[in-house]
């Protein structure tokens, strides 16, 4: 878009052990915070940004997570992509339609938290696209374990990634929760 900028410069595509920015002097930090994927390999909100803008998949990405203060202020944003607009719902009721601002990446809403759900939909010609529901959590109850595969090679060096996610008691992710998890394995 720019005759004056050829491209863009990412640091690292992952977070990674070292260079703890940017809080080296707080320890026990010890990671780079500033991937687009963090250490487990997870995506990070702005993955969504990168991928909305350089793939030809279909993105729709709301953030952040719905669980905060009542009354208190929150920058609602989405990536998006193949669409003509999006348009935020909180508890059912529209916070608007918006479409990205010259020169960004998102949408955004600021809102007035209230517990529930908070919706957005993407648009072209006024069909929708895509949805994306994020419903307030309530206390951690269980726990969700998903492994990347179902078979292991016993051969002794094979390896299955379990993501452990805790969930409350109608299977929203708790996104504050701190639960410690042991593991057993034999």
């Amino acid at each position: 878009d720019y005759d004056c900028c050829i491209g863009e410069f990412v640091w690292t595509g992952f977070d990674y052990l070292g260079e703890p920015t940017p809080y080296y002097t707080n320890w026990p930090s010890h990671s780079s915070l500033f991937g687009i994927v963090d250490l487990a390999g997870f995506p990070k909100d702005i993955y969504y940004m990168y991928k909305s803008e350089w793939s030809n998949d279909t993105v729709l990405h709301l953030f952040p997570h719905w669980n905060h203060t009542p009354g208190e202020t929150i920058d609602m944003c989405c990536y998006y992509n193949h669409a003509d607009e999006v348009e935020l719902w909180i508890n059912g009721v529209s916070q608007g339609v918006r479409t990205k601002p010259e020169g960004k990446f998102h949408a955004m809403w600021r809102v007035t938290y209230q517990p529930g759900e908070v919706r957005v939909v993407s648009r072209k010609e006024g069909k929708e696209i895509l949805s994306q529901t994020i419903r307030t959590a309530s206390e951690p109850a269980q726990i969700r374990l998903t492994p990347d595969r179902t078979t292991l090679h016993a051969d002794g060096s094979d390896l299955s990634f379990v993501t452990v996610e805790i969930l409350d008691k109608d299977g929203d992710l708790c996104p504050n929760a701190d639960n410690l998890v042991t593991f057993a394995v034999e």
